[in-house]
């Protein structure tokens, strides 16, 4: 199985919101004799076991932060008992088939793009910039 995962510290205002987004292959890869690689697509993995990955993500991950220590066990139980989609979330709408490079192709680009934009940085007076938000009037949203 092949995944790459893409570590996003900000959101789209430049305001701290760390998350990740994943690109996961749906199969696997096996030798095909001749010395390459095929994939094959993975069966019976549908919207039920989609549906499981978040809660489990989520008790997998707050158990390590609590063995390491780098959360309090007070803030794991609370964080662990929070309603489903306030701390982990699967959006898997979104489906590329593997010969599909349009398509791959602006999947990645969003994965890998910077936290800083470029073109919404405008300077208004000499020494003075903005940097214009994707939603105005969202300020205090996390994107």
């Amino acid at each position: 199985m092949g995944a790459l995962a893409f570590l996003h510290r900000f959101g789209a205002r430049l305001n701290p919101h760390g998350h990740f987004h994943g690109v996961v292959v749906n199969g696997v890869f096996e030798a095909d004799g001749a010395g390459g690689a095929r994939s094959r697509t993975a069966q019976g993995l549908g919207s039920e076991g989609l549906a499981e990955i978040p809660t489990e993500v989520r008790v997998r991950l707050l158990r390590a932060l609590a063995r390491r220590e780098l959360l309090e066990r007070e803030d794991v139980q609370a964080m662990g008992a929070w309603e489903h989609g306030r701390s982990f979330s699967l959006d898997a709408r979104v489906r590329v088939e593997a010969d599909d490079r349009r398509g791959l192709e602006p999947l990645l680009r969003y994965c890998t793009r910077p936290a800083f934009a470029l073109e919404r940085l405008r300077e208004i007076a000499h020494g003075h910039r903005v940097y214009e938000s994707v939603r105005p009037g969202l300020e205090g949203a996390s994107a």
